[in-house]
């Protein structure tokens, strides 16, 4: 799909100072003036549930990095969901020469029969210094695994912002929709502290539902206000931009790579005044 033209504080948080070391688009948008475009990508890479053939580790790694490729993409923001931890350091290894630093969440560890026994979760990576990181635990009770989400406070094209990967439950909202609550709320919150804010990744909701109304309605703007579909025929994956000066933003869905995951890629450009 070619590139498109759009249409409180109740999380668990944790924060800590210490630093973790961390194809192009059809028709790229021009610079906008006084900011150069943010640049970002969210991808469910399916890192546990998609392991046997024709799903290639390899493969998943390099698409993933290959985003952040100055003659490509270009990414600034990488956002991961179901990631086992060695695709996570790998990726993280190969992306740290040019500057990219990352946080990873666990949500699962230590089980024979997911990753192998290593940790699985999400994970979000960013070119440039990192300042801060949390991890927000949105869940309510009765998941069938922790709902955290890991965030990065990030200076990036001289504005701090902060990062968040994203992946709610996987229900009929009656445990989503407080979890997005709990997001929405701390997101405000940092916005009224003056930090703008990015939220993406696998919602595991359809746009209008009580799991991603509370994004549009706390003011975030998201990229894609069109129906593609990024898993099966439901579109799941968003980026919501949070930043008070956003005059403009694209997106477009990859098509599927059925040797990486059962979500399709999701890009994003957002441009500010």
């Amino acid at each position: 799909m070619r590139c498109r033209l759009p249409r409180p504080l109740h999380a668990a948080l944790t924060a800590s100072a210490a630093l973790l070391l961390a194809a192009p688009c059809t028709a790229p948008p021009a610079r906008a003036a006084g900011a150069p475009p943010l640049r970002v990508v969210t991808y469910n890479i399916c890192g546990n549930m998609c392991s046997a053939a024709p799903y290639d580790d390899d493969r998943r790694i390099d698409s993933v990095v290959a985003q952040a490729d100055p003659a490509g993409w270009n990414a600034d923001q990488l956002f991961l969901q179901e990631v086992c931890e060695p695709q996570y350091d790998e990726i993280l290894a190969r992306l740290a020469p040019q500057g990219f630093r990352g946080h990873y969440g666990p949500t699962l560890s230590g089980l024979p029969q997911v990753c192998g026994g290593h940790p699985y979760g999400n994970a979000v990576l960013v070119r440039g210094p990192v300042s801060a990181t949390a991890d927000l635990d949105l869940t309510v009770g009765g998941e069938s695994e922790p709902i955290r989400v890991p965030c990065v406070r990030n200076a990036l094209h001289g504005l701090t912002n902060w990062a968040c990967s994203v992946h709610l439950y996987w229900d009929d909202g009656t445990r989503g929709a407080p979890e997005a609550r709990r997001l929405a709320a701390q997101a405000g919150a940092w916005r009224d502290q003056g930090l703008p804010v990015l939220l993406a990744g696998d919602f595991n909701h359809s746009p209008g539902t009580a799991s991603t109304e509370p994004f549009y309605s706390a003011g975030f703007a998201e990229a894609d206000p069109d129906d593609h579909p990024t898993w099966n025929d439901k579109k799941l994956d968003y980026v919501f931009f949070g930043y008070p000066d956003l005059t403009r933003r694209e997106a477009e869905v990859l098509p599927l790579d059925p040797a990486v995951s059962d979500h399709r890629m999701l890009r994003a450009v957002g441009l500010r005044g």
